[in-house]
């Protein structure tokens, strides 16, 4: 069961996903974000490069559906409209089924190794100097990429970079992002990493 504390988070989470701002997830969003991280680089649609990032968006967004599917199909009582969620799954994704998703792989060690899967190519993208490290105008730039308010970014970043030189290894985000999901301490920095929850 979720905490409180993981659903504000997950809320969080949520918007930066909703590229569209419609309230619910839906295939063009996963794209929109590919789409606006290969613009960081100017890589074209038909690059390998725009497939790869593309590809991890796309399996993520059908891994989403899946696994509420399954929910669904096991737990069938929980739907308010039995007769049209199979249509709504193909199409959208709800703020309250991306929590049932969220109870479910938050569960799978195996998630664990996707999330950081993902936030490895991520990193990898906004490292646009490709210096192995990001820096607060990276950071900036991996906000505007999610739709999160650049306002935040001096605080957040202050409160991120723990070591105080200015840059963040892909260790430390990589532990940050482990504790965005997993953690349940209020005072964790990485719950903070994408701004205010």
């Amino acid at each position: 069961m979720l905490t409180e504390f993981q659903k504000r988070k997950l809320m969080k989470l949520f918007s930066m996903y909703d590229a569209c701002n419609l309230g619910v997830l839906k295939i063009s969003d996963f794209e929109q974000l590919a789409h606006r991280l290969a613009d960081l680089r100017g890589w074209k649609e038909d690059s390998n490069h725009y497939r790869d990032i593309s590809g991890k968006f796309i399996y993520l967004w059908n891994r989403i559906r899946s696994e509420i599917k399954n929910v669904y199909n096991s737990q069938p009582h929980i739907l308010n409209n039995p007769e049209t969620w199979n249509t709504q799954i193909r199409s959208q994704v709800s703020v309250e089924e991306w929590f049932t998703y969220f109870e479910v792989v938050l569960n799978n060690e195996n998630y664990k190794a996707e999330i950081l899967a993902l936030s490895d190519a991520i990193f990898t993208v906004i490292d646009t100097d490709r210096s192995g490290h990001l820096d607060k105008s990276e950071w900036a730039e991996l906000f505007r990429v999610y739709n999160i308010s650049v306002i935040y970014v001096d605080e957040t970043f202050a409160k991120i970079d723990i070591n105080g030189d200015g840059n963040l290894s892909k260790d430390e985000v990589m532990s940050m992002i482990e504790d965005f999901y997993y953690s349940n301490d209020p005072e964790s920095a990485g719950s903070y990493m994408f701004g205010p929850i």
